[in-house]
């Protein structure tokens, strides 16, 4: 049976124009939404905790790896149907608002451990929670069904590195402030929150589809993935093993920088992504020769820096060192705004919400993988220092090389317009 489904809520109601700052909107919000909240390790709710909560690091730590429990829920919910993914973002912002309301209630009381600490981690396991099920399994897919292309790669490149600068403003803002202004930014953050979720009902979104029986497909329960899809999950799945250099800090302080600067590399880490996401061409057509390109860049930038003699004493190894930081986190950012564009045009309506969620479940369990061996390899490398190459950049430079080649993919070359 085939079932027809209405045309987009607002289509005729709405401008593009006006649901295109609603888009960015939300992608500019997010980041420090995301850090207030403690989404993946979020830097304002890390503070908040150890100085006004008074929690203890490792509960802290315990919380954070309590995120990677929502996987298996996100692979549920991407089963959703892409008519519920406009209801769901609002549904997901109104949730964040109330939590970030928590949240600045119990800064404002100054409460410290007790039950009240129990509430501040029951806040930021909830908001993984609903990240997981609401947000991520609608955010992409309502950029591929209401935008096109090139709009589309303006809010998640544009619309990251804003973002990203903002947050950044205000992790600085909240860790210079007092109680009063602390309690402020949450309250602030959480009215934000609750304005978008008004203003997301401007997002366009499918109707709920017309008939009762509903082909399995086009709820996104049952799609057919195609092999280019399937090729993407393989590269971001490699990628994020050790392409953005996880833990790099810490190696540097511990093996190939000691007594570096460890706030002026992170920096210059932070800088290179951004400066990708700012450059971004939306007008670029051939989106897998662009991310091979990148894919030689980051090889490259990560070869460099094994070739470096640790410890760095010397001002030519030292400037190699940063420069290679600079180029591998923005052709790493590179590669992955590629592979997301790449994969939003093999997608149709029945394959969105499936295709996507399961994209973000693969790119984001691979780096918390990375994370975890780079911890190992950071310790091993501390005691083979004297190696020519120690394991942490083997690992590295054998990673780097391996998305590299899987990059080179005629199927990935053959770029639809759309």
């Amino acid at each position: 049976m085939v079932v027809e489904v209405q045309e987009p809520e607002g289509t005729g109601e709405v401008p593009r124009r006006g649901r295109l700052w609603r888009f960015f909107a939300v992608a500019l919000t997010m980041p420090t939404l995301g850090s207030a909240l403690g989404l993946d390790g979020g830097a304002i709710f890390q503070i908040a905790a150890v100085e006004d909560l008074g929690l203890d690091p490792r509960t802290i730590g315990l919380a954070f790896a309590m995120g990677l429990l929502s996987v298996p829920v996100q692979v549920l919910a991407a089963r959703l149907p892409l008519w519920r993914a406009g209801r769901n973002l609002q549904l997901f912002l109104l949730v964040a608002a109330v939590e970030c309301a928590v949240l600045a209630v119990l800064v404002g009381l100054d409460v410290v451990g007790g039950g009240f600490a129990l509430i501040a981690l029951a806040v930021t396991v909830t908001a993984e929670i609903n990240l997981s099920v609401l947000y991520v399994p609608s955010w992409q897919p309502l950029l591929n069904y209401g935008l096109v292309s090139q709009e589309r790669q303006r809010v998640n490149s544009w619309g990251r590195a804003a973002g990203g600068l903002i947050v950044a403003g205000a992790v600085l803002l909240y860790g210079s402030g007092g109680p009063v202004l602390r309690t402020a930014m949450f309250a602030v953050i959480g009215a934000v929150a609750l304005l978008l979720a008004v203003a997301a009902r401007g997002i366009p979104a499918p109707n709920r589809p017309v008939g009762r029986d509903l082909d399995a497909t086009l709820l996104g329960n049952r799609p057919q993935l195609s092999p280019v899809m399937r090729r993407i999950y393989l590269i971001l799945g490699v990628a994020g093993l050790a392409t953005a250099w996880p833990l790099f800090l810490v190696y540097a302080d511990k093996v190939l920088w000691p007594g570096a600067n460890l706030g002026m590399l992170g920096a210059v880490q932070l800088g290179g992504g951004l400066l990708a996401a700012a450059s971004w061409r939306s007008s670029h057509t051939n989106l897998g020769r662009y991310a091979w390109q990148a894919g030689l860049v980051l090889l490259t930038a990560t070869v460099a820096l094994a070739v470096v003699r640790a410890p760095v004493d010397g001002t030519v190894e030292q400037v190699i060192t940063i420069a290679a930081l600079a180029v591998a986190s923005a052709a790493n950012l590179t590669i992955l705004l590629a592979m997301l564009e790449r994969a939003h045009r093999d997608v149709d309506e029945t394959t969105s919400v499936r295709a996507l969620t399961l994209l973000d479940v693969v790119a984001s369990t691979s780096l918390q993988v990375g994370l975890f061996v780079g911890g190992l390899l950071v310790s091993f490398s501390i005691d083979r220092a004297d190696w020519p190459l120690d394991p942490y950049r083997i690992w590295l430079v054998a990673d780097t090389a391996a998305v590299a080649i899987g990059l080179v993919s005629p199927a990935l070359r053959r770029t639809p317009t759309e």
